[in-house]
């Protein structure tokens, strides 16, 4: 039986049929960029449970086309078509989702394949989806347990299941869990919001966060507010095994290519010379595969093994005891590192721990300055504190990156407040410059994805039917629809609503030390 996992890129076309490219599965918000981009998340949820298959003996089998650059859904189906997969699971996110539901009737007429949708788009929609002929199964939540009972039922298998978990995310088998990774194109996962040297290895330590914020999806929709962190020692086991293993693997193609070395030059050359004749012809499928190819190539020639870490937790600063274990195996490996998380859940001695240890960037969502606002999205942050924390960080430190997540049009907010947040990220960036720091950030319009506490709320105004437009969910800035505005419904006037999700925004399961 052929499984398949597959990670389906983001292409879009404009009107004068101009490329558009950018991530899906690992991306908390895909969005599309002009070209073709060089940015690939690695998909956690996607390779834990490949992991999980194979470590019950299943040949489960995975498919990036993000991380492989194939900007083109014909060379996409054409890799696809390869395994003639007999179940094919899909991550879903909402801007893609029209994209996978062609792909997967495709996969249904083409291969008579069992098809499984995943991913943060189903928790909403799932009752809906399970209804249409090409969808066998819908897994809310995270899919490692679900997609081993599907595989081994088949036709007996449930057709929802829902936040189907699997407790404990340290072992299995009595081994250390790790993420599948393919060797053969780990280089091509990339973040490139910090200036650390590639191959850049992507590491989570935890699943979920305490917080409650209420446009954030993954948390709520995929972890269903539970938070779980992987014991220290096994993070560092993690990162010791991919450097070592990878640079094995580099090594054997190093001396098969010493052999080689000048036919790898002129076949990279002629590569890129045949790239731009079939692109000047209009020939997109050929000229995209071409592309991703003379990267392999060129990446195969200079690669020099894992140069950096990147830590993609949605909060990777919980508990004092773990942060500093985990600096002491870090400041072993020596290589420099980044992390996400916030600004206000760790003491101060700590960031000092994190520097000697090798942190060279730290990225925090501070969405807003303005209380209020951080009140009325049920952030649970004192914006004085926000500042201050950050203040402190830029001025004890030299030599460092600093990456903020700011947020526009949250629920509440005037022109008069972003023009405020804005004066404010502008005077830290100098303040930061002026001790040798990089200080940058990234604004994101408030949006109420699907299943979302906003998106809850709009919905239940009647807004349900006008939030199914999926071209609204492009993340990137070039998108001409506003579904920003659409946070304007919940009124200037607004104020935050008790739920049972999340009461009024007080965290859950918060490490104590």
């Amino acid at each position: 039986m052929n499984i398949l996992f597959a990670n389906i890129p983001f292409v879009k076309y404009d009107s004068k049929g101009n490329i558009y490219t950018g991530p899906n599965a690992g991306s908390r918000w895909p969005w599309t960029s002009p070209g073709l981009t060089d940015y690939a998340c690695f998909p956690f949820f996607m390779s834990y449970a490949v992991s999980y298959l194979i470590k019950h003996g299943i040949d489960a089998n995975f498919y990036d086309g993000v991380a492989l650059k194939h900007w083109d859904y014909e060379l996409v189906k054409s890799h696809i078509a390869k395994f003639q997969p007999d179940i094919l699971f899909l991550e879903t996110s909402t801007p893609l989702f029209p994209i996978i539901k062609e792909l997967a009737i495709w996969a249904k007429e083409s291969f008579s394949s069992r098809i499984v949708l995943v991913g943060p788009h189903i928790q909403a929609y799932a009752n809906d989806l399970i209804n249409e002929s090409f969808i066998d199964h819908c897994i809310v939540g995270e899919y490692e347990k679900p997609a081993l009972d599907i595989v081994s039922k088949l036709d007996k298998a449930k057709p929802i299941y829902v936040y189907d978990h699997i407790e404990d995310i340290n072992l299995i088998n009595g081994e250390n869990f790790l993420p599948f990774r393919h060797q053969d194109y780990l280089y091509n996962y990339w973040d490139s919001s910090m200036n650390t040297p590639r191959s850049q290895l992507t590491v989570s330590t935890s699943r979920g966060c305490p917080f409650k914020c209420t446009y954030c999806q993954w948390p709520k929709v995929m972890n269903n507010g539970q938070y779980r962190n992987r014991l220290p020692e096994l993070v560092i086991d993690e990162i010791k095994t991919v450097i070592s293993t990878y640079q094995d693997f580099i090594n054997n193609l190093k001396a098969e290519a010493h052999v080689n070395y000048h036919h790898l030059i002129k076949k990279q050359s002629e590569l890129s010379q045949k790239f731009r004749q079939y692109a000047n012809q209009g020939k997109v499928t050929q000229a995209i595969y071409l592309y991703s190819e003379e990267w392999r190539i060129a990446n195969l020639i200079n690669e020099k093994g894992i140069q950096s870490i990147f830590f993609d937790d949605d909060t990777w600063n919980l508990g004092g005891k773990r942060i500093t274990e985990l600096c002491k195996g870090l400041k072993d490996i020596g290589l420099p590192w980044t992390m996400m998380g916030r600004i206000d859940t760790t003491s101060l001695e700590i960031y000092d721990l994190m520097v000697e240890s090798g942190c060279a960037g730290m990225r925090f969502g501070v969405e807003s300055f303005n209380q209020k606002l951080l009140d009325n999205t049920k952030k649970n942050l004192s914006a004085k504190k926000s500042y201050e924390n950050i203040k402190y960080l830029i001025t004890r430190f030299s030599g460092m990156e600093f990456h903020f997540t700011t947020m526009k049009n949250l629920p509440g907010e005037t022109q008069q407040d972003w023009d405020n947040d804005l004066k404010i990220l502008n005077e830290l960036k100098e303040i930061g410059a002026n001790h040798n720091n990089n200080i940058h950030w990234q604004n994101s319009d408030c949006v109420a994805f699907p299943g979302t506490e906003l998106w809850e709320e709009m919905v239940a105004l009647g807004k349900g039917e006008e939030l199914k437009n999926l071209d609204l969910y492009d993340g990137s800035t070039h998108n001409n629809e506003k579904l920003a505005g659409t946070v304007g419904w919940l009124g200037a006037d607004y104020q935050p609503k008790w739920s049972k999700y999340s009461q009024m925004g007080e965290p859950t399961n918060l490490p104590s030390s």
